[in-house]
């Protein structure tokens, strides 16, 4: 009989251990989603000086940021919403930056600015931190989604809402 007490006691701080388990790991992902999309806005705060030092450089200037300018707008009008839609509208940011780069590449006297230069490594810098996040997000959510199949069997799910996350 206290051989099943024991066993029975065991199993209970397993599954309260668990249970703790996965909401801290949720905890997790949703810190490092903050933090992708804190490194997407100190990126994205670069735009508007890269708008000025490019100005005198680029034909059609406004036209080329025209696109990343209704981006920027759509951004900050929806910051604080789901972490994937603000993804999405991240990743057609930066294949805008990219365009506006490679038409800066082609400029000669553009390439001799040092403020451009400093201001396209800064770019680099921040989208090499961006990648670098987001590789350890995914993952995290891998094992993550691997541990919430068994959801069903864990107390959990009555006190918080623990959902899925999808990959990037």
């Amino acid at each position: 009989m206290i051989l099943y007490i024991i066993i029975l006691i065991i199993f209970i701080i397993i599954w309260i251990s668990y249970n703790l388990f996965l909401y801290t790991y949720s905890k997790k992902l949703d810190l490092l989603e903050q933090i992708i999309i804190q490194r997407f806005e100190k990126r994205a705060n670069l735009i508007p000086s890269l708008y000025q030092i490019t100005k005198n450089y680029l034909n059609k200037h406004d036209l080329v940021f025209e696109e990343i300018m209704k981006l920027r707008k759509i951004q900050l009008n929806t910051f604080w919403e789901e972490f994937l839609l603000h993804l999405n509208n991240e990743v057609k940011i930066h294949s805008e930056l990219n365009f506006i780069f490679k038409l800066s590449n082609d400029n000669q006297k553009l390439q001799k600015n040092y403020k451009f230069l400093l201001l396209k490594d800064l770019f680099l810098e921040q989208s090499l931190k961006i990648w670098e996040k987001v590789k350890l997000y995914r993952l995290i959510i891998k094992k993550f989604n691997k541990l919430l199949k068994y959801k069903k069997f864990t107390i959990i799910w009555f006190f918080f809402d623990i959902k899925e996350k999808h990959d990037i």
